[in-house]
């Protein structure tokens, strides 16, 4: 009996110490996730504003909540939009759309933040052997392949599956929770005020804005890029953000094919160490967009007015886009804009600029953000899945 014990431990303590970087890594990442918790715990119990306290408890309980979700039918998208609405409501409740009470400056200072709180993430200690799994192994099912690849130093899938699933994902997954909430408590808990910026002032600087730079991809990956690229240069009607979300999304999983053709499901081929790099790229892009001298005038706008500017009813057609993206280069829709602007006062001259100007701001300087963080997943895409 006292051997057989004996050959236990041996074994237990060789499995241990084979393992001991995933476990480093583990112990870290949890280690930090707690401390961020209890951190926030104890913000809400010392604010003295009930919406703040509220707004804690939300994302706590949506923390809470993610200790037992069955990773299959949990959806990311839609739970992350809940707690930002949730958060938004206890802020802006008169608000017809609370959700859009944000400043966009607000918003670039809590990505800059959050970009912040994934790279300490990233330099945890070993942090990197726990996060080599693929998407695809934590969406796992008997619909989905099994094989993702070698296992790594030898570890049983079993024994992945305890450890990486039910420790590592799920502590990432708080991580990402308590990142929104607390993204979120800046965005609408910061103060209120609303900065006056005229659209015509902000029209006037829009041809400093920089092209959109070429993506730096191989040929072929360039070939999807370019094709995606034209249906937002060359589209003759206003671009709604609904409509941008597919085109970004057929992008990711377009370059995704083109590197993992025999893959079942080639989206969910990156890497979770990739991923988190990626996430943090993009932020820290989107974060430096505040620098642009020409973004800081409207960087005290809520997004509501923004979204209220009416669409454009463009009295051009596709011909005629195509003659101005030619004359400006694909890249130049601030150059496009402003054309744009002087050729409505000329056809319409008799109604309100004001109206005309921040349809064209709100299109215009759209079709440029969008242009923008189109190379952007594209970028990161093309590092994801290469």
């Amino acid at each position: 009996m006292i051997e057989i014990l004996l050959l236990l431990a041996v074994v237990a303590l060789a499995a241990m110490v084979s393992m001991r970087n995933e476990l480093t890594g583990g112990y870290r990442l949890l280690s930090w996730m707690r401390r961020r918790l209890d951190l926030l715990k104890g913000r809400g119990q010392e604010s003295v504003s009930e919406k703040e306290q509220q707004a804690i408890q939300e994302t706590l309980m949506a923390c809470d909540r993610l200790r037992n979700i069955n990773f299959e039918e949990w959806d990311f998208k839609s739970t992350t939009l809940s707690l930002i609405k949730k958060i938004a409501f206890i802020y802006h409740p008169n608000a017809p759309t609370p959700i859009e009470q944000a400043r966009l400056g607000d918003v670039l200072e809590a990505l800059q933040e959050a970009n912040q709180k994934i790279l300490h993430v990233i330099h945890l200690p070993q942090i990197e052997y726990v996060t080599q799994f693929r998407v695809v192994q934590i969406l796992d099912s008997p619909n989905k392949p099994k094989d993702t690849g070698p296992s790594r130093s030898g570890i049983k899938n079993r024994l992945l599956e305890q450890l990486i699933f039910k420790w590592i994902v799920r502590s990432l997954l708080i991580q990402w929770m308590l990142l929104v909430g607390e993204a979120a408590l800046k965005v609408y808990g910061g103060d209120q005020e609303e900065g006056e910026v005229e659209a015509e002032a902000i029209l006037a600087d829009l041809e400093s804005l920089p092209d959109a730079p070429d993506t730096p991809v191989p040929e072929n990956v360039k070939t999807i890029v370019e094709s995606s690229k034209k249906k937002i240069v060359f589209s003759p009607t206003a671009i709604p953000w609904k409509k941008v979300g597919q085109i970004y999304f057929t992008l990711t999983d377009q370059i995704a094919q083109h590197y993992h053709s025999d893959s079942a499901f080639p989206i969910y081929e990156a890497r979770v160490c990739d991923l988190l790099k990626s996430v943090a790229d993009s932020l820290e892009g989107i974060a430096r967009l505040g620098q642009k001298p020409v973004l800081n005038k409207i960087l005290k706008i809520r997004i509501s007015r923004l979204t209220q500017a009416k669409d454009l009813a463009l009295p051009f057609g596709q011909n005629k886009i195509m003659e101005w993206v030619n004359k400006y280069q694909v890249g130049g829709i601030a150059k496009w804009s402003h054309t744009l602007y002087k050729t409505l006062q000329k056809k319409q001259p008799s109604i309100l600029l004001r109206d005309v100007a921040f349809g064209v701001v709100k299109e215009g300087g759209k079709r440029w953000l969008v242009l923008y963080l189109h190379g952007k997943v594209a970028a990161e895409a093309n590092k994801l899945y290469r």
